[in-house]
């Protein structure tokens, strides 16, 4: 391999440097003398100095990564804190029931003993330190009692990331109206109609107040519960976060069982649902009224106009559906399906060739259908014959969400040798409201 050296530096001399004899004066030689004769002699003689400072320029590169370090971690904990503290904000708006549902030292130490006790549910301490500090809370809160045979209250702040995952997982608790009582007698008054109104002069006669017609909605109450398994090397293991993985699990089938139930329960030690009394033709106000649980219905007879009309599904009749909710209610209304009835509509057009539906362009936003957003629940029955696959109107209005007391948890770890078994549950109710405030779709292919 042949070596390459970098040639001379040659620096041209100007005319009239040199004497008449070719040689330099004195000035053109000094000058000369001054410049670098090469580069790589230069480095030569520079190679001692720069390894005489080196360990010095090691020590400042390595104190300036460890100051950028210190700076990263400090960054990172200010930006946990503030989401912490954003998403305690959130879920206390959520819950107007739980103060602080996450952010103040006191609930941080709930959470932190209620933990304790999850992996060491035997040791006498964590069972006493965590009873005592529910105790106290129950002074303050009603919503929160201690009985180590019948388990212990969940902290606030996981039950708020539980009703936070909830949320995601299903449409249902932001759509209808949700109550929070402390007892199973609850009952929930709504007016029909009834009362006489009118107009009179001054002194002119007025018409006796007729009675209105009230509707005591009584929810069916039941116990919704989970039953998470975790095996016990898992407790044992101090990286593993249980917190985490019981929201996940709790939450999941929390939102499963609730959408469920909302839509059709039968009542019977859950709540009913909307669809477990079949809807009817009956319109609003009629004489007489609707069944207490009974919801209007609009036929989908598919038009010839309307090009492709999906099993019997027509853009006239979901038109027709808008327009038999009353008008005080589509301010507030929405659209409820499952993902496959969405599909089908979504290929609806009208005569012109354009589509109903519309997607929205902001992330997170629910897409429109003749301009009312869509929810999907897929607890909702498939489009077929005889079936109720569309629901629209106001769900706030329409359906009652009951809540007990917050969630309890008992753990089992006798049942199955090696698994520690969580039975998380909560009493809910619900039963539909207002009947007026809702309609479905009925398809009859």
């Amino acid at each position: 391999m042949q070596s390459h050296r970098h040639p001379p530096v040659i620096y041209p001399l100007h005319a009239g440097e040199r004497n008449a004899g070719g040689m330099l004066d004195a000035a053109s030689q000094a000058r000369a003398d001054a410049r670098p004769q090469s580069m790589t002699f230069q480095n030569r003689e520079q190679r001692p100095a720069l390894a005489s400072v080196f360990p010095e320029i090691k020590a400042a590169i390595d104190e300036n990564s460890k100051a950028f370090d210190e700076y990263r971690s400090t960054s990172q904990a200010i930006q946990a804190d503030l989401v912490d503290r954003i998403e305690t904000i959130e879920a206390k708006g959520a819950n107007p029931r739980n103060p602080g549902a996450g952010g103040d030292a006191e609930a941080r130490e709930h959470k932190a003993r209620f933990e304790a006790w999850l992996r060491k549910p035997s040791d006498p301490r964590t069972i006493s330190a965590l009873g005592e500090f529910q105790d106290g809370l129950a002074k303050k809160d009603m919503t929160i009692g201690s009985d180590p045979n019948g388990g212990f209250a969940v902290p606030q702040q996981i039950a708020a990331d539980i009703e936070r995952l909830e949320l995601k997982l299903s449409p249902v608790r932001r759509l209808v109206k949700i109550v929070q009582a402390g007892t199973s007698d609850f009952h929930h008054i709504v007016s029909v109609g009834g009362t006489e109104s009118g107009w009179s002069s001054e002194t002119g006669t007025r018409s006796a107040t007729a009675t209105p017609q009230l509707r005591d909605v009584a929810p069916t109450q039941g116990e919704l519960y989970a039953y998470p398994t975790v095996s016990n090397w898992s407790l044992d293991d101090v990286f593993f976060d249980l917190s985490a993985f019981l929201t996940e699990e709790i939450a999941t089938e929390f939102a499963f069982q609730e959408g469920l139930a909302v839509i059709s329960g039968n009542g019977s030690n859950r709540p009913t649902g909307m669809l477990n009394t079949t809807p009817v033709l009956t319109a609003d106000g009629a004489s007489p009224l609707r069944a207490q649980d009974a919801y209007q219905y609009v036929n989908s007879d598919a038009d010839v106009d309307d090009s492709p009309a999906p099993i019997g599904i027509s853009a006239n009749a979901l038109i027709d559906l808008v327009y038999t909710v009353n008008s005080a209610y589509r301010s507030n209304a929405n659209w409820i399906m499952n993902s496959a009835t969405a599909g089908a509509i979504r290929k609806l057009k009208t005569a012109d060739g354009r589509y109903i539906w519309g997607d929205s362009l902001i992330v997170g936003q629910p897409a429109s259908l003749l301009g009312y957003p869509v929810e999907i629940m897929e607890q909702m029955p498939d489009i077929g014959a005889n079936a109720f696959p569309v629901g629209f109107g106001d769900f706030r209005r329409g359906y009652l969400l009951m809540d007990r007391v917050g969630l309890r948890i008992t753990r089992d770890e006798v049942t199955t040798p090696g698994l520690t078994k969580f039975y998380v549950r909560r009493r809910e109710g619900g039963r539909p409201l207002n009947n007026d405030a809702v309609k479905f779709l009925r398809t009859i292919q």
